[in-house]
């Protein structure tokens, strides 16, 4: 029997490779085949889709935004309502069959913790799902219980460190830097397949919304995926020998390697973080607002 993770990172606007990823994936696994899943940012809402049977109509939204690109971009989309659009079309009384683990940063107490949101009432869901994508410095934050959280993406934007703490056989991971990262250390890491989408456009596709680019991320995201993942599982998703070396194959092709070492860069983004607050008195005040 396996025992398996998936992980996506946040990547705005080239959230919609993942949307073809997850497709693709849809080909050799059910969603309830992954123990352990963790997202962050536009990554939660894909995944939330995905989990609860409604990648579809999450596709359908991808597929007919048309926001173009500027330089107050990142602005114009956080406060449209195009997020906000997928969290109204995708929330679901579906239960959530997979231990689900989303990064959310209390600025208040300086704290990022991961939250499951298997555990949340669907009475709540929504606020989760809101604070997911709820960037600093842009976004209000959202009141959940006591607290003011925030997308924890600006602190861990590739949130594999839950799912590395449990003992599974092996875990996908999505995400779109460049880099071959080798996380925490090399026996862990023998164990990720890598689903990357480096780009010669990754600024353009991070922070351009339109349909043409929405069109080619989507299938270039279905066909990467289908691709990589039909070479490691050639002998089945339970033959881990071919499975692991398969994993070592694509790694030894990207000479790129960086070590990743989640700890680490949870300490150094948190301190810049706050320190771009500190100089922002409106944006540190912005951090006990309520809604």
């Amino acid at each position: 029997m396996k025992h398996i993770g998936l992980v996506l990172s946040g990547g705005m606007g080239k959230g919609a490779y993942q949307i073809g990823a997850l497709t693709a994936l849809n080909e050799f696994f059910y969603p309830s085949d992954f123990e352990y899943v963790s997202a962050a940012s536009i990554g939660v809402l894909n995944t939330y889709a995905y989990l609860t049977g409604n990648l579809k109509k999450a596709y359908d939204i991808w597929e007919s935004v048309n926001l173009q690109g500027d330089k107050k971009f990142i602005t114009s989309v956080l406060k449209s309502s195009f997020l906000q659009d997928i969290i109204t079309n995708i929330i679901s009384e579906v239960e959530i069959p997979n231990s689900f683990y989303v990064p959310l940063l209390d600025l208040a107490n300086k704290e990022l913790n991961y939250y499951n949101l298997s555990d949340v009432p669907h009475s709540k869901m929504e606020q989760y799902l809101r604070a997911s994508i709820s960037m600093p410095l842009y976004n209000h934050g959202v009141t959940v219980g006591s607290k003011i959280l925030y997308d924890g993406a600006v602190i861990d934007n590739i949130p594999i460190f839950p799912v590395l703490k449990k003992e599974l056989d092996y875990v996908i991971c999505i995400y779109f830097d460049h880099l071959n990262y080798v996380f925490e250390n090399n026996a862990w890491d023998s164990k990720i397949i890598k689903l990357t989408f480096p780009d010669n456009k990754f600024i353009s596709n991070s922070v351009n919304i339109n349909h043409e680019s929405i069109l080619n991320m989507m299938e270039e995201g279905y066909k990467r995926t289908k691709r990589i993942l039909s070479a490691v599982f050639s002998d089945g998703v339970d033959n881990f020998d071919t499975v692991y070396q398969r994993i070592n194959e694509i790694n030894s092709v990207n000479s790129k390697k960086v070590t990743r070492l989640t700890g680490d860069v949870i300490v150094t983004n948190m301190n810049k973080i706050l320190k771009k607050f500190i100089r922002n008195k409106r944006i540190l005040e912005g951090g006990v607002w309520y809604e």
